[in-house]
């Protein structure tokens, strides 16, 4: 016994060298760095998810500013994706600007943090104009980051590598949504958002280091010899994207069903402060079982989709996500919401993974960059003017009758999912 013990710190330091030691092959150690890159990411993310909203409530601002937090990301994205694809096709190497676009993107959080140091009025507005401006290198990245992943993750392995990663980002952001959660409650406002966007910044930045890290695979002789040739004016790329049906069938169906996603997502928190009056301490255990039960689902549904296929767990997770806002509005106290966050993670899981999926079954390989921005710009117009919409909405209609009206956007939505082909 006590052999065993006192060899037990050779028994951890071998296994953490074993770890972090390099993989035999490139394709192994980019799964490495994706499945570090996520892990890290997820702290930040859940600070964003989870508090940024209740930060702004908080600072004085109106359901305005709360839907403008949703909406946003969304407006930035129509106008970014596009030039962002442009410059992904134009370098022919997405990782230094996906790169660069991530740091600047992240800084943003960072002086959201320290912002409250240096400004004592119209708070709640200087946290909207930040957030904005960081979303403009957030839209970016998120066009490099498609168009690097579609490179550099063989075909076989998406549904897998993007399960563990969801499964990482469900651990990082529960765990850090339920501690954050409690320390808000525990520590003097401000200072506890302000350390909180601090340390959140801090743990992105490993992110980053995971990124950095990447590399990209041999290109195949396919591949060389397909010069990519970026579409140069409106009609010529309005031309390729119908050149595809399936891409254009797939958005379709898909701004449709954004639109239904994004109506409820301002609502939640205005829901729960205002009518049900959460605290942050309740606000994290919403996220740490949202999160938590999304884990546990994330290898249960891609069994299903390996079963029944990509379209089948998509149109299923979209109808099953329409419960969320609708049993929402039915909850009488803060205790109720708990289960309905169960409900919301279960099929959150499924969700993720056939919608990222769907989205690089349908981009031809060819100018996929291009095809990812046109996508990410159609959708966002959905996902800009949805939460908007309900969020200026409550002034005149119940925050209730609002999320059932969401739960009937999604809905249709998923029919429009299932009628797509």
């Amino acid at each position: 016994m006590s052999n065993d013990i006192s060899s037990l710190p050779t028994r951890v330091r071998t296994r953490v060298t074993r770890a972090f030691a390099p993989r035999q092959t490139i394709d192994r150690q980019n799964a490495w760095h994706l499945y570090g890159d996520i892990a890290w990411f997820g702290v930040l993310f859940a600070v964003a998810q989870s508090f940024l909203s209740v930060f702004t409530i908080r600072l004085g601002g109106s359901d305005t500013h709360v839907g403008l937090l949703s909406s946003l990301p969304a407006l930035v994205t129509i106008f970014a994706s596009i030039p962002g694809s442009r410059l992904v096709e134009r370098e022919n190497k997405p990782l230094p600007v996906l790169v660069n676009t991530a740091i600047l993107n992240r800084v943003g959080y960072l002086a959201i943090g320290l912002m409250p140091f240096f400004v004592l009025t119209h708070r709640a507005d200087i946290v909207i104009v930040l957030f904005g401006l960081l979303t403009i290198p957030g839209a970016m990245a998120n066009v490099a980051f498609t168009t690097l992943f579609a490179h550099a993750v063989k075909t076989e392995d998406r549904p897998h590598i993007v399960s563990v990663r969801n499964i990482l980002l469900g651990i990082t952001t529960t765990l850090t949504a339920l501690i954050a959660g409690r320390f808000l409650d525990l520590v003097t406002f401000p200072l506890n958002y302000q350390f909180l966007f601090i340390l959140a910044f801090a743990a992105s930045m490993l992110s980053i280091y995971h990124l950095m890290r990447l590399q990209m695979p041999p290109a195949s002789a396919s591949d060389l010899d397909a010069k990519i040739i970026a579409p140069r004016g409106a009609r010529e790329f309005i031309a390729m994207l119908r050149g595809s049906g399936a891409f254009a069938r797939f958005t379709t169906a898909s701004v449709l069903l954004t639109a239904g996603l994004w109506f409820a997502i301002p609502l939640y928190s205005i829901y729960w402060v205002r009518v049900l009056n959460a605290s942050e301490g309740w606000i994290g255990i919403f996220s740490m079982v949202n999160n938590g039960t999304s884990i546990f689902f994330f290898p249960v549904w891609a069994r299903i989709a390996s079963r029944y296929g990509n379209r089948a767990v998509l149109i299923a997770t979209s109808v099953g996500l329409a419960g969320f806002p609708l049993f929402t509005a039915l909850a009488p106290s803060v205790e109720w919401v708990v289960p309905i966050c169960f409900w919301g993670g279960v099929f959150t899981a499924g969700f993720q993974i056939s919608f990222f999926n769907g989205l690089l079954d349908v981009c031809p390989a060819e100018n996929r960059a291009s095809f990812i921005a046109a996508f990410n710009t159609l959708i966002n117009v959905a996902a800009f003017l949805s939460p908007l919409l309900s969020s200026s909405l409550t002034a005149f209609v119940s925050v209730q009758m609002l999320l059932l009206i969401g739960a009937g956007l999604r809905i249709l939505g998923a029919l429009m999912m299932w009628r797509r082909s």
